[in-house]
């Protein structure tokens, strides 16, 4: 590995982190949304809050997929490139990068990047307040182990810069 790249592994690595500490704050707010809810709150400000707190963590998610593609020219193209690149975490590109994801937390990842763009686009129609609650089931295992496999594939990267 070249100067560069080495510079650019510190770097993701870094903003990596930076994030993971972000979603904490992120987390936090679901959390205080989703009690609301559970406390007896049934306006739909308060569906929205819940599902623009949800919005809120898959756009972190997303944001760190884009960082590594970014950092090992793993451009993702296409219409369809937010589902891509969710599906490209979860694989191992040799001899360039390891998977950040294994398929299962990919797939949960996906469902909430299907619930974030109904959101974004629900001015056309009614937020719909059981979806969103059905999507917030998984939002704290999907959270976990989203952090688990991030906080895996940093230390595979500072694996990666001990390399000769």
């Amino acid at each position: 590995m070249n100067d560069d790249e080495l510079s650019g592994i510190s770097i993701l690595i870094g903003d990596l982190g930076k994030d993971l500490r972000t979603m904490e704050g992120l987390v936090a707010e679901n959390r205080s949304a989703w009690e609301r809810i559970a406390a007896g709150a049934r306006e739909s400000l308060d569906y929205a809050a819940l599902g623009y707190t949800i919005h809120n963590i898959y756009c972190l998610m997303e944001n760190c997929f884009l960082r590594v593609a970014k950092t090992f020219e793993n451009h993702v193209n296409g219409d369809a490139w937010h589902k891509d690149l969710v599906r490209r975490m979860s694989i191992e590109v040799e001899s360039i990068r390891p998977a950040m994801l294994d398929d299962g937390t990919a797939e949960a990842i996906d469902e909430l990047r299907a619930f974030r763009h109904v959101f974004r686009n629900v001015y056309q129609n009614t937020l719909k307040p059981d979806k969103v609650l059905e999507v917030q089931k998984s939002v704290p295992t999907t959270v976990a182990a989203f952090m688990q496999r991030s906080s895996e594939f940093i230390a595979k990267l500072r694996q990666m810069l001990a390399l000769p």
